[in-house]
Formats: C-alpha cells, sequence, structure tokens
C-alpha cells in the first residue's frame, strides 16, 4: 500500500493500494483499508504492561521497558538454570518477526519453537511437497496465472484468504482460463467456478484418487513425462484402481460424472495449474492427502513451465524457519531433544524434512505435566487461546506456566492471561521485510508513522531480552535495525537501499528440473533421493511409514462412527475465516467488526429447517469432543449441503470484561480436539471433519 501520513494524525492518514506491487497491483482488501483505524484504535496496548492479580483477571500495573524487560530476562534465565533452555518456548507466525525468534531460540540453545499450527498448515504441505518434489509446489505461489488454461483451487478460498491472489485468478479467467474448485462451501471461488466438486470434509484423498483413476483409464495423462520423470507410477495405478468414480462417489458425496469431468479437464488442458493450502491439511490424514492431490500435476505432465505449477527461485535473503530456514539457523539447538522427535522424526528433531517443529499436542502436555520434559515459558506474538484446538486444555496449560510473555497490538484472549504484555507497533509504525511464501520476491515494509505510545517493533524486544540474558555474544546482531541488515546481507545490500528500491524479484526461468538448475547437485532431475518425482516414497518407506498415499476415513464421521453419527449427525467444518479479519487481528476494530459483527454458523435451508432454526438466530452447537457447547448466529448458505455445517475459525466476542468468557462462548475450538494420532507422519488435525449436534439457543451473555 501507500501510506500519506500527512502530519501523522488519524485525520490525515491515506492508504491505498500500490498499483506498481508485482501481486496486488493495487487491490487493498478490508484490513488493508483499515490500517489507519488499527493503528489508531483506542483498543491498543500502548504501554508495557505487568500482571495484578490472578491469570486472566484483567488487572494491570504500567510499567517501564526497562523493568519490563529486565524482569523477563531474569525469570527466563531462573526457568533455564531449573529446568535446562528447552523448558523455554516462543510462538510466532508471519508476518510477525518471526526471524528475531529463531535468532532467539538459537542463542538460549533451546528446541522448542511452539509453531501452534505445525500439524495442519502450511507445514504438512510443505512436508508433502518436499516427499514428493523436492521443493514447495502446490502452494499458490504466484504473482500471475499468465497462460493458465485451466486453475485447480482445491481446499483454499483466495477470495477470503489471500484477496490479491483471488484478484490475479479473475484476471485469468478474463483471459479465457476455466477454474475448477474442490471445496465442501459455496465459496465465491465455487460460484465462479466452470466446474465445483462438492467434496465431504475429510475425504478429499478419495476424491484425488478417484481424478487419478479417471486419468489413467482413459489416457488423460502425459506418458512421456510420467515414463521420465516420476518413480511408483505402476503401483499408483493399481492402488487408484480401487477408486471408481462410483465408489468415490459413496465416499466423498461428488457426482461420479463430476469426478470423471475433472479429471478431463485436468488431463486435457494445455497449462493447467492445481493450487491447495489449508483446507486439506486439517481433515486427518494430511500427508497422504497432500500427496496425491500433488501427483494430479505430475500425471498431467505441466510442471515448472509458464502458467503452470512451479518451482520459483529463492530470493537469497535470510529466511525465517517457516520458509525452510536458512544455513545460519539452528546451530545452537539441540534437535534431538525437541519435543515429538521420536515420535515424528520427518517434522521434529534433527531428521525432519524441513525445518523442525514439534506437534502442539506435546507442548501442551509437557506445560501440564512436565513430561517428557517441562516447559515452563512461553513467549508468544500469536493468539492460541483462540487460535490452537482444544480450548480449555490451552487455557489451562498456559495458566499453569511459570512465564508467559504476549507481544500484541491490543489486549487478546491469551494477552488476558499473560504476565506481562508488550505493545508492538503496526505495519504503517514498522520497517520491515516482507516475505512471501514460496515466491520469488520481497518487499521492503518502510514506517510511514512514528509509533504511538512505547510501541516498538516486535523484533527490538526479543533481542534487548537476550543481550539482558547474557546472550549477546551469541547473537549476529545488536539491534533490530542490524537485524534487516543482517537478514539482506546475502543480496549484497542494506535495509536503507531496499526500503528505496522497495520490491526485489528473483529471476526465473521454466522446467529447471531439466537443465539441473533444481537439484543442488547440478544434475538434471528433481530434489529427492531418486532424482525423480516421488509417486512412492523411499523416505517414508524408510522410516516405516506406507510409501504410497491412500484414502483413510476420518477417525469421526457418518461412516467410521455410524451409532456417533446418530446421536451427532452433522459434519462440523471449522477453521474457515473472513476476508476482515487475520487470526483475530482486526476483531478489535469497529470498522472491520461492522461488516462482520457475528461468528457465524453456516448451514443449508434444509438443515436450518430440520433443527429449527432461522437466519440470523442463535444456536448451540455440541460435539463429542467436549461435555462444553457454543453459541453462533445462524447462516443460511444456499448449496451447502443438508449434512454438512461450518463454524467459522478463530473468534471471540471483543468488547467484553471477560475476554476470557468472551472466548469460551463462541470459539469453534472449544470443540475441536487437539490430536495427534490421525496423521502418521505429522499427528495431523481433524478440526475440519468433526462431528456435531444443533440446536436453537440464546445469545451469550456476560457479566457487567
Amino acid at each position: 500500500m501507500l501510506v500519506e501520513a500527512g502530519d501523522g494524525t488519524a485525520a490525515q492518514v491515506r492508504v491505498k493500494g500500490d498499483r506498481k506491487h508485482p501481486l496486488s497491483r493495487g487491490y487493498l482488501c478490508p484490513k488493508g483499508k483499515a490500517s489507519a483505524d488499527m493503528t489508531f484504535s483506542p483498543k491498543r496496548v500502548l504501554h508495557p504492561l505487568a500482571r495484578e492479580g490472578a491469570r486472566g483477571a484483567g488487572r494491570w500495573r504500567q510499567v517501564t521497558w526497562d523493568e519490563a524487560l529486565d524482569d523477563i530476562a531474569a525469570r527466563l534465565n531462573a526457568i533455564i538454570a531449573e529446568h535446562g533452555a528447552r523448558a523455554v518456548a516462543v510462538q510466532s507466525l508471519p508476518p510477525k518477526d518471526y526471524f528475531a525468534y529463531d535468532l532467539f531460540l538459537d542463542a538460549i540453545g533451546s528446541p522448542t519453537f511452539f509453531k501452534h499450527d505445525s500439524h495442519q498448515c502450511f507445514t504438512p504441505q510443505l512436508i508433502a511437497d518436499v516427499l514428493t518434489y523436492g521443493n514447495l509446489l502446490t502452494y499458490p505461489a504466484f504473482t500471475e496465472l499468465k497462460g493458465t488454461d485451466l486453475a485447480v483451487l482445491w481446499g483454499i478460498n483466495l477470495a477470503e484468504t489471500n484477496a490479491s491472489k483471488h484478484q490475479r485468478v479473475r484476471d485469468a479467467r478474463r483471459s479465457g482460463a476455466r477454474t475448477l474448485v474442490v471445496d465442501p462451501r459455496p465459496t465465491q471461488a465455487a460460484r465462479e467456478a466452470s466446474l465445483w466438486l462438492r467434496v465431504r470434509p475429510g475425504t478429499d484423498a478419495a476424491l484425488a484418487l478417484g481424478i487419478v483413476n479417471a486419468m489413467i483409464a482413459n489416457g488423460w495423462y502425459d506418458r512421456e513425462f510420467v515414463a521420465r520423470w516420476t518413480l511408483g507410477f505402476e503401483a499408483l495405478a493399481e492402488r487408484a484402481a480401487h477408486y471408481s468414480p462410483e465408489r468415490v462417489e459413496s465416499i466423498t458425496w461428488v457426482p461420479a460424472r463430476d469426478i470423471v469431468e475433472a479429471a478431463r479437464l485436468v488431463g486435457t488442458a494445455k497449462r493447467p495449474a492445481l493450487y491447495t493450502f489449508i483446507g486439506a491439511t486439517m481433515g486427518g490424514n494430511s500427508i497422504a492427502t497432500m500427496r496425491l492431490m500433488g501427483f494430479i500435476p505430475a500425471l498431467a505432465g505441466h510442471i515448472d513451465r509458464e502458467g503452470a505449477n512451479g518451482f520459483l527461485p529463492p530470493t537469497g535473503v535470510r529466511m525465517p524457519s517457516y520458509y525452510g530456514g536458512d544455513a545460519s539457523l539452528g546451530h545452537g539447538r539441540k534437535f534431538d531433544e525437541m519435543l515429538s522427535a521420536d515420535k515424528f522424526p520427518l517434522l521434529a528433531g534433527p531428521q525432519a524434512l524441513t525445518a523442525p517443529y514439534p506437534h502442539p499436542r506435546q507442548v501442551i502436555d509437557a506445560m501440564l505435566t512436565g513430561k517428557p520434559h517441562p516447559v515452563r515459558a512461553l513467549w508468544t506474538s500469536c493468539n492460541p487461546m483462540v487460535g490452537l484446538e482444544d480450548t480449555y486444555t490451552t487455557m489451562r496449560a498456559l495458566k499453569a506456566l511459570d512465564l508467559l510473555v504476549v507481544s500484541e497490538l491490543f489486549e487478546t484472549p491469551t494477552a488476558r492471561l499473560a504476565d506481562y504484555v508488550l505493545p508492538i507497533t503496526t505495519h504503517l509504525e514498522s520497517n520491515a521485510i516482507s516475505e512471501y511464501s514460496g515466491l520469488n520476491m520481497i518487499c521492503a515494509r518502510v514506517r510511514a508513522l512514528e509509533p504511538r505510545g512505547e510501541a516498538r517493533e516486535e523484533g527490538w524486544a526479543v533481542i534487548e531480552v537476550a543481550k539482558r540474558m547474557g546472550y549477546a555474544d551469541r547473537l549476529p546482531v545488536k539491534s533490530y535495525e542490524e537485524l534487516l541488515d543482517y537478514r539482506l546481507e546475502p543480496l549484497g545490500m542494506r535495509f536503507a537501499q531496499f526500503a528505496a528500491q522497495g520490491v526485489f524479484v528473483r529471476p526465473n526461468q521454466p522446467e529447471k528440473f531439466a537443465s539441473g538448475k533444481l537439484r543442488r547437485d547440478g544434475k538434471p532431475g528433481f530434489n529427492t533421493p531418486s532424482g525423480k518425482i516421488e509417486l512412492v516414497s523411499g523416505t517414508l518407506a524408510a522410516h516405516g511409514y506406507d510409501p504410497l498415499p491412500d484414502f483413510v476415513e476420518p477417525p469421526m464421521s457418518p461412516y467410521s462412527t455410524p451409532e456417533l453419527a446418530r446421536e451427532y449427525p452433522l459434519v462440523l467444518i471449522s477453521g474457515t475465516r473472513s476476508l476482515e479479519f487475520y487470526s483475530t487481528l482486526g476483531i478489535e476494530v469497529p470498522r472491520l467488526l461492522k461488516r462482520r459483527p457475528y461468528p457465524t454458523l453456516e448451514m443449508s435451508p434444509e438443515t436450518a429447517a430440520r433443527f429449527g432454526l432461522k437466519a440470523g438466530e442463535w444456536a448451540e452447537i455440541s460435539a463429542p469432543t467436549t461435555e462444553h457447547t457454543i453459541v453462533r448466529r445462524v447462516a443460511i448458505l444456499d448449496g451447502m449441503h443438508p449434512g454438512v455445517v461450518n463454524a467459522e475459525g478463530l473468534w471471540y466476542m471483543p468488547g467484553e470484561e471477560d475476554l476470557i468468557a468472551a472466548t469460551l462462548a463462541v470459539g469453534a475450538n472449544v470443540l475441536t480436539p487437539l490430536r495427534d494420532d490421525v496423521d502418521p507422519v505429522i499427528g495431523g488435525s481433524i478440526a475440519r471433519c468433526i462431528l456435531c449436534r444443533v440446536r436453537p439457543g440464546k445469545p451469550p451473555t456476560f457479566p457487567v
């Protein structure tokens, strides 16, 4: 965005889209348009706050930065002295200052990066693509869809989660491209699609096998490409043969004719591309599911070509571990001591395929039980009280900590439980490097306004605490300003130069696998052990897993638990989000809340009539996962399957005195279980395919 700051007051600040930006081209979503509202909100935390009284009581004492940082450093050192460095955890997610937390853990020697979505977001997708292709392929890593004649959007709702890329899909459609959308919900993309496959939640793997079956049976695949560049095609064909379109229809609720048509569209397109993300990673057996979906572009034979799925080269800037990491990271951590390393060696520990992270179930258990070792401190810039499954257990774990530090813009439900809340700058007040998953591009975020109050860039406090703990000599930088320069050092520039330049894009070229510019050894092929696209994975086989993915019915469904389904007859999706909020960022801004004032429960007109509900009324939702219930406002959505409902994720009722009660009343994660037994490789999550029942309810009420 372009910002006109005027005299720096709220009335003078104007934001507009930057038409020269390679991706957004001037588009701003409602969150971007509300940047000034967010920055000048009277609800912002503008001074360091120390807790007084019980956790969650909301009683604070304003302290100086020196008081806060000195005490945090002393308490962290005491925890390390008693329990070891691994008892200190951090938690962050882009676009927060992830790299600073990486450096912090390296300095103190802790392996406990508590990435609370390591089991159901970007990491499963990255692991699946690395197993198959050696690099990320199926993430929507594009700034345009030039040349694409078919875009398959599978379990990804760009219109509400990455709207700049949704605009690029629309550009492609205007140029003649068709779209094929796989989603249980009638999203905007589904309504605009040439073909919409309304898949039953948790059955994407079966649908992928059905499409593979039809592609092979009808000859809609590139025989030459498959023979030369893939490994295990015969085994895949044999497995897919068990998934006829008719059988897959009975599993997925997608008509057999539409499954065949999807296979035809992909197999006969000249430049098809398949993009996916979170949707299919919350359905249980996510690694197998994501791998099967990733096989479809390989069969089509259009890899790393204009308009198709490709591998964009990294920019060369030092990247956070979230994106695969940097060679300079991780040397100070003992990854063999990482939680989950024994149970999920490809996710956590020294053998991890990508940057290692524990499954959050093990971190929460370690907070509560001290086993296999204690986790006694957490520094977070996220909102796990809302964002992590099994809210009541997560709350107990956060309350059990010796030290909880939250770096935030607003007093969130997680911040309400903290010992310290540290004020951070908004994007209008920060200098930063904006990176993008899978893209060959970084952008400079340049401070447009002076920080309000005592807010500081998030990374500044992290570096300061490490220094006050006595670890200055283990940090490669001494200040936040140096951190920005350090990250840019491989590009031969400093942040001041980058700020003037604005954008850096690494040049790309097509079919790098054929020219030897994809593999690290310079040989033609892919970054897999075999050098080929591994439909059958030797890495999985070596660790005792099935090397060829298959469909597994979700552990809780109308078919795996029919008796339970009679009592809880609806499949519940949770975790979806709206354009107004990123996680819960923006929920405290009246301009955004006015657009979407209540957390909804989406359902078909038939479902509403069946359970005596009407649009705008409140419904009570219960699930067999917990004795607790939540309430949601009913939203009628034509096109929803009568057996499926959707509770938009990551909600609390802002403006309430009791933010904890405001979360427990409506938060979807109250119902979703935090399990680590639904994916053999990474533990997984079933947040988008549990069972539930609904009935008329009452609006949430809270103490005044």
